[in-house]
């Protein structure tokens, strides 16, 4: 009898270590930028403090102000070459924003010019350009963001990972679909983590109860309980014996596979994936049986944080309160009366840092 695990093994766990480890490196384009800090924050010059109080609405604010899309450029070209008239190109498109435990984080689809300065290593730190409150210093968008070699705020510079990493590899490895991203890679790769350690310690512990070897393989461990099987000719205890360790490792296959599945799930609801979270159990299960066919299902759903959701004004349309239809939708999605949408966005400026 052979038992399916799923759950790696000494050498697939040493190439999930070692792919695992290099996320914290170096790394030549990234797919992922640090644009604003948590909570209150201040720059090395001494501007601020300045608040992240609510990276949601942020979020939501900024991808629709931005149509969907924010320009980075180098050094602040837009805001300081281009009222001269002198070029400003961009070299990369923020086209996500993600909040995380150390603020909020965008997506960078980079242009041929900015993946050969990510090559290059030209660039070292990244600064935002926020609109902020005047009185306040609360953030309330993010307007753009800069290429910079003098960071003036402490965020996790542009090149922290590995340039030979192959998160395509890493994908496959841990079951997750091509387009998954690297927080829900670093997601998986966690909770797998997490199932490796106690399935070492459940396996150790019914080995220590057969009176085997702990540095035994788990395919020997079934085969020396069979051996014992027709040495000792006790068919039903040693058959009690290995239905018991099947069922417990099937046990724990399915609790792992749920860790996952409730992670990647929990993830797209924080997402802002439309219609998911009334279906959040549902999509638990499915993904539990067939988890790269549910994230790519997941993945083409729209988010309340891409601005996917928004139907484009027509240019020059305002309300009473001289907002555009855009900006009425942003105030809608916030919660926020027009009025005093107005009145904030009439009170924002914009600080580079």
């Amino acid at each position: 009898m052979k038992i399916a695990v799923g759950i790696p093994h000494d050498a697939f766990m040493h190439q999930l270590i070692q792919l695992f480890s290099a996320l914290s490196t170096d790394a030549t384009a990234p797919e992922w930028i640090h644009l604003v800090p948590a909570g209150s924050f201040k720059g090395i010059d001494g501007r601020g403090p300045y608040t992240l109080a609510d990276p949601a609405a942020v979020i939501t604010h900024s991808m629709h102000a931005g149509g969907g899309k924010l320009p980075i450029d180098e050094n602040h070209s837009i805001d300081l070459a281009a009222p001269k008239g002198e070029p400003s190109p961009a070299r990369g498109w923020i086209v996500q924003l993600e909040a995380r435990a150390d603020g909020i984080w965008g997506r960078v689809e980079w242009t041929p010019a900015g993946q050969a300065l990510m090559a290059e290593k030209a660039y070292r730190g990244i600064s935002p350009g926020l609109m902020v409150a005047e009185k306040t210093l609360v953030v309330g968008a993010i307007a753009r963001a800069s290429l910079t070699n003098n960071p003036n705020l402490n965020l996790t510079t542009l090149h922290h990972r590995s340039p030979d990493m192959d998160l395509d590899k890493l994908r496959k490895a841990l079951g997750l679909a091509a387009t998954a991203t690297e927080a829900e890679i670093l997601a998986a790769a966690d909770a797998q983590a997490t199932a490796i350690s106690t399935h070492s310690a459940q396996l150790a512990a019914i080995m220590a109860a057969a009176g085997i070897d702990a540095a035994t393989a788990p395919d020997q461990l079934v085969i020396q309980l069979q051996q014992r099987q027709a040495a000792a000719g006790d068919v039903g205890q040693l058959r009690n014996t290995v239905i018991a360790l099947q069922t417990s490792l099937e046990t724990l296959q399915q609790t792992t596979a749920r860790g996952v599945a409730e992670r990647a799930v929990d993830d797209a609801i924080k997402a802002g994936k439309v219609g998911l979270k009334p279906l959040r159990d549902h999509y638990i299960a499915r993904h539990m049986a067939d988890p790269e066919g549910v994230a790519k299902e997941i993945a083409v759903m729209p988010s309340l944080h891409s601005g996917g959701l928004v139907v484009p004004p027509r240019t020059g349309e305002t309300g009473a309160e001289g907002l555009s239809a855009e900006e009425r939708q942003v105030a809608h999605l916030m919660g926020i009366k027009p009025e005093a949408f107005a009145k904030t966005k009439a009170d924002m400026t914009l600080e580079t840092l």
